[in-house]
């Protein structure tokens, strides 16, 4: 048996620890997207990193050759970081040494992994599946994919009742830049700290999407576009001011964001996202850090 067969089970039914619980990493972001690998409770310890000896290997130039460990210990599991090069993520906080706890998510280089530990690991593992199908691996709000069934179920409704519907489209200025000047993995950390922040400020009826890239959308429902344009420089004002720092670096960040209205002449989703874009290309036109209809 080969070191890593040794150290990833295959059936979950082998590698319940003595509380009857199954340890999974599942790849939410990477190129392995969706793969599941369980972890053996037994084993002295499960190492990623870029070395092809590694237990879980990570072809990626920003991970180290042995870049972190997870192991199951008497009081669960932990993960330590191996001395790397570019840190160990825990739910976005760099690690020397923490406990994983379930739906707790690790980030080594560009690859993701959210970490379930649970009784049902099947069904925690196929809800997970469908998760990914719609939530953005590195920001953790929905995608593209998403944005596409709810506009489609929006634009159906306000072309039934008569209602108004606004679309934000922005994108972060000079992004090209940012990575080049604080390197690869700063970008990462604006779009996940950005996404973060303005997530919080999204309703429950309205939906805030990673559209590309360095692309976000914002769907408003019932809302005209006065009060979308009002609302997009609240979110442009917000991202200006935030205290965005990685590595040791202050990293200043703007957007230029563009807003669509809905015409109850449109009938596909597609018009709606191309009128949002139109108004963003508008906004960069102007300039950096501006908002336009």
């Amino acid at each position: 048996m080969s070191k890593t067969d040794a150290s990833i089970a295959t059936e979950p039914g082998l590698s319940r620890d003595d509380t009857g619980h199954t340890a999974l990493l599942v790849t939410i972001r990477g190129p392995k997207l969706g793969q599941k690998q369980v972890l053996d409770p037994e084993t002295k310890g499960i190492r990623l990193g870029r070395d092809e000896g590694a237990d879980i290997p990570l072809n990626d130039d920003s991970v180290s050759r042995f870049h972190c460990e997870i192991i199951r210990e008497q009081s669960g599991w932990f993960i330590t970081d191996l001395g790397s090069t570019n840190g160990t993520y825990l739910s976005n906080q760099v690690v020397d040494r923490a406990p994983i706890e379930n739906g707790d998510l690790i980030k080594v280089g560009a690859t993701i992994f959210k970490f379930l530990y649970t009784q049902d690991i099947e069904s925690a593992f196929h809800e997970e599946i469908y998760r990914i199908a719609i939530i953005d691996g590195l920001t953790q709000i929905y995608n593209s994919r998403y944005l596409d069934e709810f506009l489609d179920r929006e634009i159906s409704r306000c072309r039934r009742h008569g209602r108004p519907m606004s679309l934000i489209m922005f994108d972060i200025d000079g992004f090209k830049e940012i990575n080049e000047q604080f390197g690869q993995l700063s970008g990462d950390h604006v779009l996940k700290f950005v996404a973060g922040k303005l997530n919080r400020r999204i309703r429950r009826e309205e939906l805030f999407v990673r559209y590309k890239a360095d692309e976000f959308v914002v769907a408003l429902p019932e809302t005209d576009l006065d009060d979308a344009l009002k609302f997009a420089d609240i979110i442009r004002e917000s991202v200006e001011i935030m205290p965005i720092a990685f590595d040791g670096w202050k990293i200043p960040v703007s957007i230029s964001v563009g807003v669509g209205r809905f015409d109850h002449k449109m009938t596909k989703s597609s018009e709606l996202v191309e009128n949002a874009t139109d108004a963003l290309n508008r906004a960069k036109d102007k300039g950096r850090n501006q908002v336009s209809s």
